[in-house]
């Protein structure tokens, strides 16, 4: 079985809207980014210590997942749930690319990505 392979195109793009989302002065306090791997692209919220003398590090909080299923060449948007599973989103959207998905996340008409 054939790795999934992200299109080059797709990765910018979802890079960008991550880069996008968090203003550069608040930067220190929060970022957006994500990791990909097997064609599941999980964008996660990575917060600043409150507590910085502490020394303890940032954390991650996943908010979505895009996940490129291969034999249709289109993307599938999905939430995390408290315990760390992943959902469908309620629509049943589908997507030729991420953009449109980047969009309801974004958006989020249900409350289940940014709370």
């Amino acid at each position: 079985m054939r790795p999934v392979q992200v299109p080059d195109e797709h990765r910018a793009m979802v890079r960008q809207w991550c880069a996008r989302r968090v203003p550069e002065d608040q930067r220190d306090q929060l970022r957006i980014s994500y990791t990909e791997r097997a064609g599941r692209i999980t964008i996660s919220a990575r917060r600043a210590p409150v507590f910085p003398e502490l020394g303890t590090g940032w954390t991650t909080e996943p908010i979505a997942q895009l996940r490129l299923v291969p034999h249709e060449d289109r993307w599938i948007l999905l939430w995390p749930d408290s315990s760390g599973r992943w959902h469908r989103y309620p629509d049943e959207t589908k997507a030729g690319s991420p953009a449109p998905l980047l969009d309801i996340v974004d958006a989020d008409p249900t409350g289940i990505f940014w709370g």
